[in-house]
C-alpha cells in the first residue's frame, strides 16, 4: 500500500486529537501560540479572536510527543511534499488540496452540509465543552423533532468520562454529573489524557506503520470512546471523538484515492459535492448456523473445541474478508467503518479499478468457500455509489436504504450458479482409503486429509479434514492463549498454525512468540490482536484489543465442589472416569460437567435437581429499523457509534460478567457479538442469566422502549446432539418474536413478556419461601401443575365456544379448575399446623388463584423451576 495513503489516513485520524490534548491540560506556551495560530486557526473578526484552538493543540501534540509516534511523521521525505503536522492540523484553515481532503472528510463524517459546517467553523453556540458529557445514542433512537428542540436537558443519560472498560460502558443519569465542580471536571480530563500518553509510550510496533496504526486506533478507542467529538452549534453530542476520527480517516482515504486516480487533486474538485466519488461496500457472511453446528459422528472432548473454534472462525472470516477487500483496493484497515453481526461495511473510492478489484476479491473469497465448504458458507458483497452530499443528515437515510436493498437482493443469489452450480468437481477423488477415517468424523462432509493424519490435536480420532483440524487447533488454543497473530501464508512460523490458510491469504497462529519483531519488520505480520477477556476490568493497551473471544468455563484447581457432585452422581464408572480426568487436567468443562453444576446442594453428600443444560439464544428486536429509521439525525459516524456500542454489550460486557460473577461462571459462550448471543450452561443458571441479561441490556440502552431484546431458552440432556438443541432454541427464539410483539422470552413452551417474567420470578421466590417453611408441600406443587393443564384446556374451550365450534366434555370438565384449586389448598396448606395457623396460612396462599387467573399457563415458569430444582434421583 502506498505511503501517501497512510499519510492521509493517519493525519485525518489525528485531526481532532487536539481536542483531547486541550481538554486534558496539555500546556501550550504563548510563544508557540503566537508563532503558529495564524497557520492553523481561523480568525473570527466579529469576536476578535482565533477559534478552534484544538487544531493548534493537534499540531502541538504531534510535535511534543513525536518520540512516541512513528518516525515517518517527522520525515520530510515521507510521501507527498507536505509536512505531516500541517496536514493533520490544517483542517480548519486548509490551503493545500491535501488539507482540503481532510476538511471535507471532517464535514462528511459529521453529516453536515456546507452551511452547517460553516456555522460550526465560526464556533457559534459554544458550550462549556469540558463539562459537556457524551450523550448515549440509544436514548436518541425514536426521539421526535420536538424533543430535540427542547434541548439537551431532555436527555437523561450521559457517559462517564472514563476509559473503556466492561463496567464503564454503561451510561449514568445526568444528575450524577451536575454536582461536579470545574476542578473535578478538569481532573477527569487530565487523568484520562495522562493515562493515554503513558499507554502511548508502551504501544507496540512503532517501527511498522500499518501495525502501529491499528494498535493506536485501539488505544484511542479505549480512551476517547466517551469524549464528545463536537460541542459547538446545533450539534447533539452523541458521537464520540473516537468514532468521528475513525470515519473521517476512512472518508479522507477514499477521497484521496479517488482524486489521485481521476487526476483531479484540485481544491475545486475536492469541494464538489455532487460527483459520485465513493463506493459504500457491504459484505454479509451466509451460512453461519450451518457452519457452527455442523456435526459428524465424532463425540467426546473435541466437540466443545469444535464449537469454540467455529464460533471464533465466524468472526475471523468476516474480519479477514473485510481486510482482504481493503488490501485489494489499497485501503488501510480503518476503511472498514462497520464490522459486527457477521457483516462489514467499507468506504472506498468509486473508480473502475476499485470496482474490478472488488469483484475479483469477492470471487477469490467465494472460490475458497466453495472449495472448503461446498457453498454452504459464502460471503455476499454488494455496493452503492455515493456523492459527498449523500452523506448529509437529510440524504443519508436514502443512501443507507439503497445499500441495504442491495444486500437483500444479494441474499437471493448467494453464489453464482453458472460458476459453482452442479457436482463438486473432484470431490470423490479427494478420499484416501489408506486413512483411519476416510470421511472427516467431525464435519461429516469433507474428505479426511493425509496432511493432518495423526495430528496431536485430533486425539483418538486420528483423521480429519484440514478445516476441522484447524478448528480444533483454534478451539484448543483459545482457552490457553490471549494473543493471536495473522500473518502471510509463507511467514516463518515455527510453532503450530493453520494447515489451510483462510482464503489462501491469511495464516493464523497463537505461537509466534519471540519471532514477532522479525515477522513485523519483514511485513509478514499483518495483524496482531489481544483477544483476552478483561477479568480485571482492563482492556489491552499495548496492542489491538479485539473483542471476538467468548468465555469458556474450565475446571479450577482443587475443585472440591465438582468432586462432591461427581461422587454423588449415579453415572457409570466410565462417565465418572472421563469427568475425573477432565477435572485432574484442568480442561474446559464438558456439557456433562455443566449439567452437574445445575444440581443444588442439600447436605454434605446430598444434591437435588435436574441434571441438564440450558441453551439461550437472543437477539435485538428490529435492529434494522434502528439503523435505518430510528435516528432522526443520521450520519455514518452515528451508525458506527451505534454499531460499536451495541457490539460492546454483547462482546465485551457479557463475557466479562461470565468470567467474574461466580453465579454465572459455568455458562459457555458459543457466540456473542453484534446484536445476538448464544449461551450454554446449567439450565437453572441459564434462566437466571437470561433475566440478568435483559435487565442490564435495558439499563445499557437507557430503558428506551423502542430498543428491546427477545430470547428463547430450551433445556436438554448434555449428550443431546448440538445440532438438535440449536434447532430447538432457534424455534424458541422465533416463538418469542411471534406475531403478538417482541420484547419477550420463550421458556418451557410459553411465550411471555420480560416484564411479566420478572413478576413471575418474584412469585417463584414466594413459592420457595412457603415450601421451605412447610406452608406448602411438593404434592401441592404437582397438583398445581395439573391445574395449569386444566386452565389450558378451559381457555381452549372458551375460544372454541366463542367461535361457534363444538366443545367436548373433557374441555368442559376443565372449567371446574377453580373448585379443584380450592380443594387442593385446603388439603395441602400447612397440614401439620394447628387450626389457627392453617387458616392464616390458607388466607396467605389464596393469592395463588389470582396468579393463575393473571398468568394462566405461564404460571408453569416459576412452578417448573421449583419442581426441577427439588427433583430427587
Amino acid at each position: 500500500m502506498e505511503e501517501n495513503v497512510y499519510k492521509i489516513a493517519i493525519a485525518a485520524f489525528l485531526h481532532d486529537i487536539g481536542k483531547f490534548a486541550e481538554r486534558g491540560g496539555m500546556s501550550l506556551s504563548p510563544t508557540y501560540f503566537n508563532n503558529n495560530a495564524d497557520l492553523y486557526l481561523p480568525f473570527n473578526k466579529s469576536q476578535g479572536r482565533h477559534t478552534h484552538k484544538h487544531a493548534l493543540y493537534t499540531a502541538a501534540f504531534i510535535e511534543e510527543f513525536g518520540k512516541l509516534l512513528p518516525p515517518e511523521f517527522n520525515r520530510r521525505d515521507w510521501g507527498f511534499e507536505e509536512s505531516f503536522v500541517n496536514l493533520a492540523a490544517g483542517h480548519h484553515r486548509p490551503e493545500s488540496p491535501y488539507q482540503w481532503i481532510i476538511t471535507v472528510a471532517d464535514r462528511i463524517s459529521s453529516g453536515f452540509d456546507r452551511s452547517e459546517f460553516d456555522e460550526y467553523n465560526r464556533e457559534i453556540g459554544v458550550r462549556e465543552y469540558k463539562r459537556t458529557r457524551l450523550l448515549t445514542i440509544f436514548e436518541g433512537i425514536g426521539r421526535g423533532e420536538e424533543d430535540e428542540r427542547e434541548g439537551l436537558d431532555t436527555y437523561r443519560y450521559r457517559y462517564p468520562l472514563k476509559e473503556l472498560t466492561p463496567e464503564n460502558i454503561f451510561p449514568a443519569e445526568r444528575d450524577e454529573f451536575r454536582t461536579i465542580d470545574d476542578e473535578k471536571v478538569a481532573e477527569e480530563y487530565r487523568s484520562l489524557f495522562f493515562n493515554f500518553v503513558d499507554a502511548l509510550e508502551r504501544l507496540h510496533h512503532r517501527e511498522t506503520l500499518p501495525l502501529w496504526f491499528e494498535h493506536f486506533d485501539s488505544l484511542l478507542m479505549i480512551y476517547a470512546s466517551h469524549i464528545p467529538a463536537a460541542t459547538v452549534g446545533r450539534v447533539v453530542p452523541d458521537v464520540s471523538l473516537y468514532d468521528h476520527s475513525r470515519i473521517t480517516s476512512a472518508i479522507a482515504t477514499a477521497l484521496y484515492l479517488y482524486h489521485s486516480a481521476t487526476d483531479s487533486m484540485e481544491i475545486k474538485a475536492i469541494n464538489d459535492e455532487k460527483t459520485k466519488k465513493f463506493l459504500l461496500i457491504t459484505g454479509d457472511l451466509y451460512g453461519i448456523q450451518d457452519f457452527i453446528f455442523s456435526t459428524g459422528g465424532a463425540t467426546g472432548r473435541n466437540s466443545a473445541k469444535l464449537l469454540r473454534g467455529r464460533s471464533f472462525l465466524v468472526s475471523l472470516f468476516v474480519d479477514l474478508a473485510a481486510d482482504m477487500v481493503c488490501r485489494a483496493l489499497g485501503l488501510p484497515f480503518v476503511s472498514t467503518v462497520l464490522n459486527a453481526a457477521g457483516k462489514f461495511t467499507v468506504i472506498a473510492p468509486n473508480t473502475e479499478e476499485a470496482l474490478e478489484r472488488l469483484k475479483e476479491t469477492e470471487r477469490e473469497i467465494n472460490d475458497w468457500f466453495v472449495r472448503q465448504f461446498y457453498g454452504e458458507t459464502t460471503i455476499g458483497i454488494s455496493y452503492v455509489e455515493a456523492a459527498p452530499e449523500d452523506f448529509t443528515q437529510e440524504r443519508f437515510p436514502t443512501l443507507w436504504e439503497r445499500l441495504q436493498r442491495g444486500l437483500e437482493r444479494k441474499k437471493c443469489s448467494k453464489i453464482d450458479l453458472e460458476e459453482y452450480g452442479g457436482v463438486i468437481e473432484g470431490y470423490l477423488d479427494g478420499f484416501d482409503n489408506t486413512l483411519t477415517r476416510r470421511l472427516c468424523p467431525f464435519c461429516g462432509k469433507r474428505p479426511s486429509s493425509r496432511d493432518v493424519e495423526g495430528d496431536s490435536y485430533l486425539g483418538a480420532e486420528r483423521s480429519s479434514c484440514r478445516i476441522c483440524r484447524d478448528t480444533i487447533y483454534i478451539g484448543t488454543k483459545l482457552v490457553k492463549e490471549s494473543r493471536i497473530a495473522i500473518t502471510t501464508p509463507d511467514a516463518d512460523i515455527h510453532g503450530d498454525k493453520l494447515t489451510e490458510p483462510v482464503f489462501g491469504r491469511y495464516q493464523v497462529s497463537f505461537d509466534v512468540g519471540g519471532r514477532l519483531s522479525n515477522l513485523a519488520k519483514s511485513g509478514a505480520l499483518l495483524r496482531y490482536w489481544d483477544i483476552s477477556i478483561p477479568r480485571d476490568g482492563g482492556v489491552s493497551k499495548e496492542i489491538t484489543a479485539k473483542f471476538i473471544n467468548g468465555y469458556i468455563p474450565y475446571y479450577p484447581e482443587d475443585d472440591e465442589e465438582m468432586l462432591d457432585r461427581l461422587n454423588a452422581t449415579k453415572k457409570s464408572e466410565r462417565s465418572k472416569e472421563e469427568l475425573f480426568d477432565g477435572l485432574a487436567e484442568g480442561r474446559p468443562k464438558t456439557f456433562h460437567a455443566l449439567a452437574l453444576m445445575a444440581l443444588n446442594r442439600k447436605g454434605p453428600e446430598e444434591f437435588t435437581g435436574l441434571e441438564a443444560i440450558g441453551v439461550l439464544k437472543a437477539d435485538v428486536d428490529n435492529l434494522g429499523f434502528m439503523f435505518s429509521c430510528g435516528l432522526r439525525r443520521q450520519s455514518l459516524s452515528r451508525l458506527a457509534t451505534l454499531s460499536r456500542q451495541m457490539n460492546n454489550f454483547f462482546s465485551l460486557f457479557l463475557p466479562y460478567v461470565l468470567s467474574t460473577e461466580k453465579r454465572f461462571q459455568d455458562i459457555y459462550t458459543l457466540f456473542a457479538g453484534g446484536d445476538d448471543l448464544f449461551f450454554v450452561g446449567p439450565w437453572n443458571k441459564i434462566i437466571d442469566f437470561g433475566l440478568f441479561m435483559y435487565e442490564r441490556f435495558r439499563q445499557y440502552t437507557c430503558h428506551n422502549d423502542i430498543i428491546t431484546i427477545s430470547a428463547g431458552i430450551t433445556i436438554h440432556k448434555p449428550d443431546e446432539p448440538v445440532r438438535r438443541f440449536s434447532e430447538h432454541v432457534e424455534e424458541a427464539l422465533a416463538e418469542a418474536k411471534g406475531a403478538e410483539g417482541k420484547d419477550s422470552l420463550s421458556l418451557f413452551g410459553e411465550r411471555i413478556k420480560w416484564s411479566e417474567f420478572e413478576e413471575l420470578k418474584g412469585i417463584e421466590n414466594r413459592l420457595e419461601e412457603w415450601l421451605d417453611k412447610g406452608v406448602i408441600n411438593n404434592a401441592m406443587l404437582y397438583r398445581l401443575n395439573s391445574i395449569i393443564e386444566m386452565i389450558r384446556r378451559a381457555r381452549s374451550a372458551e375460544t372454541s365456544f366463542s367461535a361457534g365450534e363444538d366443545v367436548d366434555m373433557d374441555q368442559l370438565a376443565s372449567l371446574k379448575w377453580r373448585a379443584l384449586l380450592k380443594y387442593t389448598l385446603v388439603r395441602n396448606v400447612a397440614r401439620d399446623r394447628d387450626r389457627e395457623e392453617r387458616e392464616k396460612a390458607l388466607k396467605e396462599v389464596e393469592v395463588v388463584a389470582k396468579w393463575l387467573v393473571r398468568y394462566g399457563t405461564a404460571f408453569k415458569l416459576p412452578l417448573w423451576q421449583i419442581l426441577y430444582n427439588n427433583r430427587r434421583g
